[in-house]
Parts: structure tokens; sequence; C-alpha cells
């Protein structure tokens, strides 16, 4: 009876943290507006909306085994360092200027495998994921991430940190009550 009983505990504990939700988590910055929609973890897009226009802007990123697709809006303040960040990571080779758009092309075999454009006030990127080898296409990825950051005025790691640590705060206090749980059964199968 002693180990139906423990057995019936500890499957309630298992059932009850595999669908335990987790806290929201705050936005990360008070004055930004964030909207996130995420599909099947291909695409999301970002909008941070603020009083001050110069911290406008919008982010939409989409993977699939196809394409990358990098496409955002933002302040024409931000125009230099992003150029600037462009420049450092994808050179000067396959850039064409033209006025005040920057554009970098590469086609192989006739077929257009990387596209990145930026405006004054835009920036569009596009990788065909088919024709480009994967150490550049995990290179475009990660520096989508820092284009992002950039744009958004966030910073992903300290995100990606601060989530880790809410989940393993609500996981904390979890085990902690099915330990109180456990102990109370306990003693009850003593009596």
């Amino acid at each position: 009876m002693k180990h139906l009983f423990f057995t019936s505990v500890f499957a309630l504990f298992i059932a009850t943290n595999f669908f335990a939700q987790t806290p929201p988590i705050p936005p990360t910055t008070p004055k930004t507006t964030s909207t996130v929609s995420i599909t099947k973890g291909t695409s999301y897009s970002l909008t941070f909306d603020t009083d001050d226009a110069n911290d406008n802007s919008s982010v939409s990123i989409k993977r699939n085994n196809n394409v990358y697709k990098f496409n955002s809006k933002f302040h024409e303040s931000k125009t230099t360092a992003i150029k600037q960040l462009l420049i450092d990571k994808l050179g000067k080779e396959n850039l064409k200027i033209s006025g005040k758009v920057y554009q970098w092309i590469k086609n192989e075999n006739g077929e257009k495998v990387f596209d990145c454009k930026l405006t004054e006030d835009s920036l569009k990127m596009y990788v065909d994921k088919e024709y480009t080898n994967k150490d550049f296409i995990n290179m475009i990825d990660d520096f989508g991430i820092i284009l992002k950051d950039t744009i958004s005025g966030s910073d992903s790691r300290e995100e990606e940190t601060k989530r880790a640590e809410s989940e393993l705060k609500s996981a904390e206090i979890e085990l902690a009550r099915a330990k109180k749980a456990l102990e109370k059964a306990k003693r009850k199968v003593n009596n």
C-alpha cells in the first residue's frame, strides 16, 4: 500500500511539473512595447514603439530550410551604425553603392544566393540556403541577432539569461512544493 501511495504522489509531482506554466517574462525595456509572434520557431517579428521617434523600429526574421530573410525599419539616426556593422562583417566585395543605398549581392550559377540592401531607414537581407554553405548561413543567422539588437536597442544574451533565470526560479519553487507534498504524504502514511 505504501508503494502505491508513493508511486501516486510521484506521478502527481511529475504531471504537475510537466503541465506547469512558466510565469510571463516582463518586457526588457520599460519604455518599449514589443509585439512578438512566433510560428513553428522559424520566424518572428518585433515592433518597438516608443514616445521617441528615434527609438521606433521593427524587425522581422524568417528562417526555414530554404531561405533566411531579415527585414527591418528604423529611424535614420541608426543607419551609420548599421552600415558600419555591415561593412565590417560583409566587407566591400560584392558591394554596390548607389547614392545612400548600399547593396551586397552574391550570385552563383546564375542564381541569387545573397542579397543585402541598406537604405536610410531600412535593411533587407535574403539568403538562399540551398546554394549557400552552412558556415555562411550560421554567420548570417548570428549576425541577424546582432543587427536586431542594434536596431531595437535590446540585448538578446541578457534577455536569454533573464529567461533562463526565471525558468530556474520557477523550477526551484515547484521542487520545494513537491518536497513539502512528499513530506506531508509520508507523515500521513506513518500516522
